[in-house]
């Protein structure tokens, strides 16, 4: 089973920036009348920032990639779309036979690396995916404040990232029908966040993963407090759910995703597992929530606690500035206190609360073992080749080896995460180019599938 017109590359492994940036390039030289490429921005470190363009239409749809470094099936995935974009063929498995059902009055734009510093980072895993203890010895996310899809808080006092700029800038310009921001979870299912109800949306995420054994997850972490439209999808519009939660409203409101509502823009935020725990699907009541979640809770600090100790003799042994790794890892130690206080809040009036179902009593518990592995993956690179490092490879190595243990991921094969991203995303474009909208350009309807 594989995509159709996706590059041979991606059916093994990631593409890096330089192999997204000449698969554009190529694109772009071979179909001139329907393949426009352009600079739109620069990185913090000089990278260029890439758009591909591809096709012509008075409605736009924007597919951003590369925004989470540690995340790169998005890369596969706009290759493949890319590719098929040019030829004119909706996304789909060999033998689809299905006729070309993509909207004929669209343009399709590729911004093919949000973040091309931080992927840069992640490269050697990248090039060689395949194994756990391989991706988090090269495990690489930056501090929020760092990531390119977050405004600053508001008040004027730090500036958007460049980054940021380039894709507001983008978004501005285009005023796409619907923004699609690609990522991939570690572990678990697949999964989709929405700041409009679509109606179908639930079947999209179902169809495309039909046939590739990949689950639907039933309530991932992040989707905390948020309303879902059916398994896998939620809504992430402010208001539906999420004013009692402070802290929700606070990041998602800030986000690139809700920048273009003022266009009527959809945006919708795949996530991609890059193994399978099939449990996280299970809709099935948790008989004692509170249970699981004060386990969880008791977890996630006490990993967190023996984190911050290191972190105290990290930045005292290593002197010198503590760079993006050591930084990474002391945001994600932080931001393990800040869930834990989050997971323990009363639920908001209307929402679930946490653990409500076994399928998410699984995702908490896997998130309470993933945050603090992240954290040590990054501190036992900041840390190689000091007096520090073995004690950080210690910790690391045991934390990985519970991890496997305890949650059997399931390694989905490149070929097939770039199937399900694709198979996704061009149905939900359909869907979202085909509604009805309201005079202010939003989707005219917001029933949930039935």
């Amino acid at each position: 089973m594989t995509s159709v017109g996706v590059p041979a590359l991606a059916r093994h492994r990631y593409p890096t920036v330089d192999d997204l940036t000449r698969t554009a390039r190529d694109l772009a030289r071979r179909h001139p009348s329907r393949c426009r490429l352009r600079q739109v921005g620069e990185s913090r470190a000089g990278e260029p920032l890439w758009l591909l363009s591809v096709g012509h239409g008075t409605r736009n749809v924007l597919v951003v990639s590369g925004a989470h470094p540690n995340e790169p099936a998005g890369g596969a995935a706009v290759a493949d779309l890319a590719y098929q974009a040019v030829r004119g063929r909706r996304s789909g498995r060999v033998g689809a036979g299905a006729r070309d059902r993509r909207p004929r009055d669209a343009a399709w734009h590729f911004l093919l690396c949000l973040d091309p510093d931080g992927a840069r980072h992640t490269e050697p895993w990248t090039r060689h995916p395949g194994t756990l203890e391989r991706q988090l010895r090269h495990f690489y996310r930056p501090a929020a404040d760092q990531q390119p899809e977050w405004l600053p808080p508001p008040g004027g006092r730090t500036a958007p990232l460049p980054e940021t700029r380039a894709l507001l800038t983008v978004l501005d310009e285009l005023r796409p029908a619907v923004q699609f921001s690609l990522h991939a979870n570690d572990v678990g299912g697949a999964w989709a966040q929405l700041t409009h109800d679509l109606p179908g949306a639930r079947a999209a995420l179902a169809d495309a993963a039909a046939g590739l054994a990949v689950p639907l997850a039933a309530a991932p972490v992040d989707t905390l407090h948020m309303p879902g439209a059916g398994p896998g999808v939620f809504l992430m519009a402010a208001g539906a759910g999420l004013d009692a939660n402070v802290v929700h409203r606070d990041w998602l409101t800030r986000s690139t995703w809700f920048h273009p509502l003022r266009y009527g823009t959809v945006t919708a935020v795949v996530e991609t597992p890059v193994w399978a725990v099939e449990g996280v699907a299970d809709l099935r009541p948790t008989g004692a929530p509170g249970l699981v979640v004060g386990r969880a809770v008791g977890h996630l600090r006490a990993q967190a606690d023996r984190l911050a100790g290191l972190l105290d003799e990290a930045r005292t042994g290593l002197g010198a500035a503590p760079g993006p790794l050591l930084d990474a890892a002391a945001w994600l130690t932080e931001a393990c206190f800040t869930n834990a206080a989050q997971w323990s809040a009363p639920p908001s009036p209307g929402s679930p609360p946490p653990a409500a179902t076994a399928g998410g009593a699984l995702a908490l518990r896997m998130a309470a073992q993933r945050l603090p592995l992240r954290a040590a993956a990054m501190l036992a690179r900041a840390t190689d080749g000091h007096p520090l490092g073995p004690a950080a490879e210690t910790l690391l190595t045991r934390w990985r080896r519970s991890y496997a243990a305890d949650f059997g991921p399931r390694w989905i094969p490149v070929r097939e995460q770039t199937t399900l991203q694709t198979e996704f995303i061009t149905r939900l474009a359909r869907l979202a180019l085909n509604s009805p909208r309201r005079p202010d350009g939003s989707p005219a309807t917001h029933h949930r599938d039935r």
